[in-house]
């Protein structure tokens, strides 16, 4: 009669037994693809966007939405960005920014050649306004994405596509129709208008705009205007710079202006030639000139922004492109340092 062994050493065996077959099966499951209890490994999350900025400078990004100097920018969640449509992935890049940078202002223009609408104040205002409205739904209007995550929709850019008004009462009256008719348009469709694109300096005097802001504070629904902000001399001094840079403000003020938002949707430093700052100032001027006129935009509650023209053409503008000083700015806007 074969002796009994004790349940307890049977117990031990199994469990031992057990451990190490569940040891090889871990060990086979880490070198593996899956983890042990089926579950898969993974990386660890990505850290969270940092904190809207509360710098009023942003990007104006033109070409590749996503080039690397506005990666890098747009990484450290500017307050507010442009974009010029049409560009293939412009709508992915807006919906990032949204998701990424709660708060975060968008602006949008679409790019309207003169050599596909120009018109003369020989037009008529209204119908110029249709055509031109048109004009923006074949250039990718739809395709920049849905209303909801465009915060501002601009018209003509400066003079491209209208006439000289600057200096002339008649013709700024033209421009107000003009301008009545595409904002209504423009809301009608779920937008809010962005109106004037006024070149820096202008109009001259600045009471010249009194006809389109008359027109505009009649409307009950939401609305802005935008100036582009150039420096020629990258100086500190405000009344100097009272003259372009800054001269919104006299803009503002003569056409009872208060309250009413303005984004500086274009700007920067600009030579007589129409070049921009690469080879006339070094990055720490031109970062240290940015600073200055984010301190004076911090005074004025009306300015939602300053997109800085430009990041990521490296053709035609790239005498204007940021992406050597991206870095730092991004920094600037993550630290206001």
């Amino acid at each position: 009669m074969k002796p009994m062994i004790h349940s307890t050493r049977v117990s031990r065996a199994i469990g031992y037994l057990t451990t190490r077959i569940a040891s090889f099966v871990c060990l086979t499951c880490l070198f593996g693809l899956a983890g042990c209890g089926g579950s898969s490994p993974s990386s660890p999350p990505p850290p969270p966007p940092p904190p809207l900025s509360s710098s009023k400078l942003g990007p104006h990004i033109l070409d590749a939405p996503n080039n690397p100097g506005a990666v890098t920018i747009l990484g450290a969640c500017p307050g507010v960005s442009k974009w010029v449509a049409p560009f293939a992935g412009i709508d992915l890049a807006i919906s990032n920014y949204k998701s990424r940078c709660p708060g975060g202002t968008v602006i949008l223009r679409v790019y309207v050649p003169s050599s596909m609408a120009a018109y003369s104040a020989a037009n008529d205002p209204a119908a110029s306004a249709n055509d031109f409205w048109n004009k923006m739904s074949t250039q990718g209007l739809s395709a920049a994405g849905p209303p909801n995550q465009i915060d501002w929709l601009e018209g003509p850019n400066e003079l491209d596509n209208l006439p000289n008004w600057y200096n002339d009462p008649t013709t700024a009256n033209w421009v107000a129709s003009f301008w009545s008719t595409l904002a209504d348009l423009m809301h009608n469709a779920g937008y809010n208008p962005l109106v004037g694109s006024l070149v820096g300096g202008q109009p001259s005097p600045a009471t010249l705009f009194a006809p389109v802001a008359a027109a505009m504070k009649s409307k009950v629904y939401k609305w802005g205007w935008s100036y582009h902000s150039y420096t020629f001399g990258a100086t500190t001094s405000v009344s100097t710079e009272s003259a372009y840079a800054l001269y919104y403000r006299q803009v503002r003020d003569q056409n009872g202006l208060a309250g009413i938002p303005i984004v500086l949707s274009e700007g920067g430093y600009l030579t007589t030639s129409s070049t921009g700052w690469q080879g006339r100032l070094t990055n720490d001027q031109y970062l240290s000139w940015l600073k200055w006129f984010d301190v004076q935009l911090k005074q004025d509650s009306e300015v939602s922004g300053f997109t800085i023209f430009q990041v990521g053409n490296t053709t035609d503008w790239q005498s204007f492109d940021v992406t050597p000083i991206a870095q730092e700015l991004a920094n600037y806007l993550t630290t206001g340092s």
